[in-house]
């Protein structure tokens, strides 16, 4: 009887073992990181893409004039003065004083920054992301607007600020912020 071959590979011996040379991976890595480099090269210009803001031609190249809303201070000291003079004379109440200096103002910062504000509360405005540029003119007209509500809105009972502000010091506030915003 035959005998079958337990093994049918030949036996190997231990000294005739040779190790595999190192495998070269250097291509490998130097393919990997030139493929990474170029993804993020990539992601890189695409952020700088997106996050530019969409914005119109600086204001330098629109021309204003004193009857542009954002023209001429003038105009809007002089307005300003006229709701002081009817106050004054007793055409209007103290209330439709503060109404008409707080509507200056939000008309102007309107002007100034390209954005309707007519109608914008104070909780509106808190709200708000300030635009980029105007930045210092939208925080004047935060505060202006802030400094008005207690004459305008607040019991005089009750608050003294309300009690104690004169219209004079509002118009003061509202000239403040034509004078301090900057383009």
């Amino acid at each position: 009887m035959n005998r079958i071959p337990l093994s049918i590979t030949p036996a190997i011996k231990l000294d005739d073992l040779k190790p595999v040379s190192e495998l070269d991976q250097t291509a490998m890595f130097i393919a990997i990181l030139a493929g990474s480099l170029a993804v993020a090269c990539l992601l890189i210009a695409l952020i700088v893409v997106l996050s530019r803001q969409r914005t119109t031609p600086p204001r330098a190249s629109h021309p204003r004039g004193v009857h542009h809303p954002a023209g001429g201070n003038r105009a809007w000291h002089q307005r300003i003065d006229a709701v002081v003079e009817r106050y004054r004379a007793g055409r209007i109440t103290r209330d439709q004083a503060f109404t008409q200096l707080a509507a200056i103002a939000r008309q102007y910062a309107s002007g100034m920054s390209g954005t309707a504000m007519a109608t914008q509360t104070l909780s509106d405005l808190n709200r708000a992301t300030p635009p980029t540029t105007g930045k210092e003119g939208f925080t004047l007209l935060r505060q202006t607007i802030a400094a008005l509500y207690p004459p305008q809105f607040a019991d005089e009972r009750y608050n003294d600020a309300a009690r104690t502000t004169s219209v004079e010091q509002g118009a003061e506030w509202v000239s403040t912020l034509i004078e301090r915003w900057r383009r």
